[in-house]
């Protein structure tokens, strides 16, 4: 039985979400709320895409088609929104076997395929994929290139005295001296969330960079996605120096963004003590991992990183195919606004 393909509409928002907190590959980024106001800010159409064998949906997929120019693009997620992954969410995977879960997998991105290109008529196409989904292969079957990305993840399962064994003994001390210096991680409110976004936006221009998409739309996702959001931030005689926002989803914490290096030089890093403190509260509200976004993958910014905790790397995979001039043209355009853009990542921190 082939797969079919449908567009969502807005009376599918309860069933897709539900498919992505069932699933493994499900992420937060992959919410109906989070992709229609992706939509919203990007300019960009939205394809909520549903598989379905029979009657029975085996997976989606969200696609934002752009055109610009001599560009028909498709991308899963959409750059500069600090979306770190999309791409396909299929059904049951875990549960299926080898067998059949190949061929639900392979089917389905056989009938997407289909749809970008004779329906969306598409010449460049990148999708990040979710890190649970460890096979890229039905794309590489299907013409696309690959390359890598990665995180690095915290197992927090031993606790926070076990944790704290692994720190050096510099960095224990550096713990003791911000506390002795008087920094207080608190947790934030939505004054403390656009702070914030101000102390980032200030650290990016002197990098000669933009805030990796509008003040409005962090405000929005803020104002849809409170419920798995904690604000971290670090006070020094009640003035706000640094903070992180997190995202709290399934049985992860994700440093999201923020952490943006003070302007003035504070020894020891209040930053230090910032993840410290979150990873504290991870532990006793029963988290499982902490993860920290895109760093593991910045030549500058996963030493520091690695250093401290000892955590795992997990890769993921970005999948892309371009015919030969839009390749060219993309690249091109890419050089001139990456100038100005960041990498999906925080700001400088030390």
């Amino acid at each position: 039985m082939t797969i079919e393909i449908r567009i969502a509409q807005s009376d599918d928002a309860e069933e897709w979400d539900s498919i992505i907190s069932k699933s493994s590959h499900g992420t937060i980024f992959h919410s109906w709320n989070w992709l229609k106001i992706a939509e919203k800010y990007t300019h960009s159409k939205l394809y909520p895409l549903i598989g379905v064998k029979g009657s029975t949906p085996v997976g989606v997929f969200p696609l934002f088609f752009q055109k610009k120019g001599p560009v028909r693009k498709v991308s899963s997620p959409p750059r500069h929104l600090s979306m770190y992954y999309l791409g396909p969410v299929m059904i049951g995977y875990d549960t299926l076997k080898q067998e059949k879960r190949e061929n639900n997998y392979i089917d389905f991105q056989n009938a997407v395929e289909h749809f970008i290109k004779y329906e969306l008529k598409a010449n460049y196409i990148e999708v990040f994929l979710s890190p649970a989904l460890q096979d890229p292969r039905p794309f590489s079957w299907s013409g696309y290139s690959i390359r890598l990305d990665s995180d690095y993840v915290v197992d927090l399962s031993n606790g926070i005295d076990n944790l704290y064994k692994i720190l050096d003994r510099k960095q224990r001390a550096d713990l003791k001296r911000a506390n002795d210096k008087g920094m207080i991680v608190e947790i934030g409110t939505k004054k403390d969330y656009e702070k914030i976004l101000d102390l980032s936006e200030i650290r990016y221009a002197k990098q000669g960079k933009l805030l990796p998409g509008s003040k409005d739309y962090f405000l929005e996702i803020f104002e849809t996605f409170e419920k798995h959001m904690k604000i971290f931030v670090v006070k020094i005689e009640g003035e706000v120096v640094t903070g992180t926002i997190y995202l709290q989803y399934k049985e992860s914490f994700y440093v999201w963004f923020g952490n943006a290096k003070p302007e003035n030089r504070i020894t020891p890093s209040p930053n230090h003590l910032l993840y410290w403190e979150s990873i504290r509260y991870a532990i006793e509200h029963e988290l499982k991992y902490f993860t920290i976004l895109g760093s593991a993958d910045h030549k500058r910014l996963h030493k520091f990183y690695a250093a401290r905790l000892n955590p795992e790397l997990r890769i993921r995979y970005i999948v892309g195919k371009s015919s030969f001039l839009t390749g060219i043209f993309v690249k091109g355009y890419s050089t001139i606004k990456n100038y100005t853009m960041s990498k999906e990542s925080s700001p400088s921190t030390e």
